[in-house]
């Protein structure tokens, strides 16, 4: 009886190719611990925690890959959070008030860049709105909560809310049938 075999062969891979990512996870962790010690044993602002979030930040827009809904989209989003709350981070360890306001522009700048992405992808990405769609619903209802707990609106957050409603609308104007059924399909409406 011959046996015909349908997998792959596996090829060898190198010592650092095969731990590649448990060694940047040691080299961060390392990196992070060192800063840490380091600042509590000096006087001044806590430096250590920029460089912590810097860190964070690189991990998740570089290394990063979930197990589940591995898609630009999700990158994306992933990073926007992830920045804002380091740009959040920055405000508070160095003073000012300048976080939020720049916070609010990263936020739709990277909407725009997404939406128009997933947008000119249709087809290929309608089945990956949801992480989309979920910060689309934050700037709306972030802006909309604005309004009326009466505080008063920057720029930036109009345009945040502006954005968010527009790519909305523009999603379900231009492919009503196949978002109304991916609606249907994730939140079984």
């Amino acid at each position: 009886m011959d046996v015909h075999i349908t997998y792959p062969t596996v090829k060898k891979k190198g010592f650092f190719r095969r731990n590649a990512h448990d060694l940047w996870r040691a080299l961060f962790t390392v990196a992070a611990y060192t800063c840490l010690i380091i600042d509590m044993l000096t006087p001044g602002i806590h430096w250590s925690l920029i460089v912590i979030g810097g860190l964070v930040v690189l991990w998740i827009a570089l290394l990063y890959r979930p197990q589940v809904e591995n898609t630009l989209i999700k990158k994306g989003c992933d990073v926007l959070v992830a920045v804002c709350l380091y740009l959040l981070l920055l405000e508070s360890v160095l003073g000012g008030s300048w976080g939020m306001f720049v916070a609010q522009i990263v936020y739709f700048g990277m909407l725009i860049l997404i939406g128009v992405y997933f947008l000119a992808y249709f087809r290929r990405q309608k089945r990956h709105f949801l992480p989309l769609f979920e910060m689309l619903l934050a700037g709306m209802i972030s802006t909309i909560v604005m309004l009326i707990l009466r505080i008063r609106l920057t720029w930036p957050m109009i345009v945040v809310g502006s954005v968010s409603l527009g790519i909305q609308l523009l999603m379900l104007i231009l492919y009503w049938k196949p978002m109304a059924l991916e609606y249907h399909k994730k939140f079984h409406v």
